[in-house]
């Protein structure tokens, strides 16, 4: 086959599940970095024109109303109710039935959120001086014109989305994971002209990519057969399906999103570029969340709904226990290399070329340690929530969920008032509403804690785990110690010489972390080790 034909077919066709994963893998990676590379160029370029991140906050500020209603009325829907219900239909092999649904449900969910839309667009002066009440009249006018504009990020996402439920649900992966790249360079694009033109196409680099996100996926719908046809039907039996199903994701996912507004609420009444300082630094932290601990919870998730099929509670929750204790032995390391490495972390990532202040960059480590301490917690979650999941049980999950957004709301409000953390103050409520979740969720699944403490073996696990972690640290920052005046002399520049650094001393200490669980054989090791071909059959 031709390479031309080959990647036509990779592109076009349908893919099984090894082929998914794949693709999903390396798209999903390469989104991450795309994802942290926008936000080094967008402080970097906003800080060079400014000499301040604080434009950053209109920025940030103006998306809040726009994901407010487009994450109540279209995200709660995908996963939960648009995708399941298109694999049936699929599976059923009615193709003419799978494309009227989708015509109605691409129609209603298109008109929802343009009327929506057009709403907010009258609403958006009154309502977001009453979210941003710190910011000065000029900040709000800009705000308020960039939230305008961003209105049509919704529209587009929303076909977007939904296209991208279609496409799985056919089993064709390859443009839905394409998109999100497409998307985060068009916004780089927008971003490295900042010095030109200003804020305003930054936002015009967003609705770009999100045109793109849509755009790019159309081909593959019409080669499948799709023909557009405006179908309308809010009592659609189908529609009403979604939205029955859709509930309680749509609640959870407002409840987050509000949190997002209390925060920047708060966050709007203190120093100028708190905003931006929290948004950048939480993209930061989320990171090894999306790549590390989701991706473990995607892979589990079937396992976990396999022993509940077979009604075989034992080794549920020992497969519970197993990926907690995994979960812990890859986080622990990775939160002391983050908190000993925060400070040149944020050097490389918001102030490259030292283009915002000294001030602004201590924020920024500042709340980045305070995001860190919850790693281990945040992965936790998304591990316990699939256990509820296998049992289709969407409801406790969901009010724990709330429960902890309130008690880092409460968190929140009494931090900024009465500490001087500044947005440092908003990560801690955020960590400590992640630790109450995790909690929540493993104490409501009443397993004993040796499910938790003891692996397989019977043997204690957590405090090699713990001691391996610490050795690995201390070896971090000897290498630290070592690997800075050598980069010095051997590199140009600040940054060159700070990621050099980083990585060096990260690789020096997983070594010594992985060689600890090889001699102790933990049994984490077991399950990452590379294997030995020579040994399979």
């Amino acid at each position: 086959m031709s390479p031309i034909k080959r990647l036509s077919s990779m592109f076009f066709g349908s893919h099984n599940l090894k082929q998914a994963v794949g693709i999903l893998f390396v798209t999903v990676l390469i989104s991450n970095v795309l994802g942290l590379a926008r936000n080094v160029i967008i402080a970097n370029r906003v800080g060079l024109t400014y000499g301040t991140i604080g434009p950053l906050d209109s920025y940030y500020a103006a998306f809040v109303l726009p994901d407010l209603f487009y994450n109540f009325l279209i995200v709660g829907a995908l996963a939960t109710a648009v995708l399941p219900l298109l694999v049936k239909i699929d599976t059923d092999g009615d193709d003419n039935e799978f494309w009227r649904t989708f015509n109605v449900l691409i129609s209603t969910g298109f008109t929802v959120i343009v009327v929506a839309m057009i709403g907010l667009y009258i609403a958006m002066p009154y309502l977001l001086p009453l979210l941003i009440p710190g910011f000065d009249q000029a900040t709000q006018k800009t705000t308020i014109e960039l939230a305008r504009v961003l209105l049509l990020s919704p529209l587009f996402f929303t076909v977007s989305q939904l296209a991208s439920s279609a496409l799985q649900a056919k089993r064709h992966f390859a443009s839905p994971a394409l998109a999100p790249i497409i998307y985060n360079l068009a916004i780089i694009g927008g971003a490295l002209l900042i010095p030109e033109y200003g804020l305003s196409v930054l936002v015009a680099g967003v609705i770009t990519g999100a045109a793109a996100h849509f755009l790019i996926q159309l081909p593959s719908l019409y080669r499948l057969g799709w023909q557009f046809r405006f179908t309308f039907g809010l009592a659609h039996d189908r529609v009403r399906q979604v939205i029955r199903v859709m509930i309680p994701r749509a609640i959870a996912l407002t409840g987050n999103q509000m949190l997002l507004v209390v925060f920047y609420h708060l966050a709007s009444n203190l120093n100028s570029g708190s905003i931006a300082i929290y948004r950048l630094t939480d993209d930061l932290q989320t990171a090894p969340v999306l790549l590390l601990a989701n991706t473990l919870a995607m892979a589990v998730l079937p396992d976990f709904a396999r022993q509940i099929a077979r009604d075989d509670q034992v080794e549920f929750r020992e497969l519970i226990g197993k990926s907690i204790r995994l979960i812990i032995f890859i986080f622990a390391p990775i939160t002391l290399f983050f908190l000993i490495f925060s400070r040149p972390i944020i050097n490389l990532y918001i102030s490259i070329g030292h283009s915002i202040s000294p001030l602004e960059t201590e924020w920024a480590v500042d709340t980045f340690r305070l995001f860190i301490v919850s790693l281990p917690f945040q992965g936790s979650i998304l591990i316990l929530a699939r256990s509820y999941f296998a049992r289709s049980d969407t409801v406790r999950p969901t009010i724990f969920s709330l429960i902890s957004i309130g008690v880092a709301w409460i968190a929140a409000v009494m931090l900024v008032k009465n500490t001087e953390l500044g947005p440092a103050g908003l990560a801690l409520a955020f960590s400590i509403g992640s630790t109450i979740n995790a909690l929540l969720l493993w104490s409501s699944l009443k397993l004993p804690f040796s499910v938790l403490w003891r692996d397989s073996d019977l043997r204690s696990n957590f405090p090699p785990i713990f001691f391996g972690a610490a050795l690995a640290g201390a070896v971090m920052l000897v290498s630290y110690k070592i690997f800075t005046p050598l980069s010095v002399m051997a590199l140009a520049g600040p940054s060159a010489q700070n990621l050099f650094v980083i990585l060096a001393s990260l690789f020096c200490g997983l070594a010594v972390y992985g060689y600890w669980a090889k001699i102790n054989k933990l049994e984490q090791w077991q399950l990452i080790r590379p294997s030995n071909p020579s040994t399979e059959k």
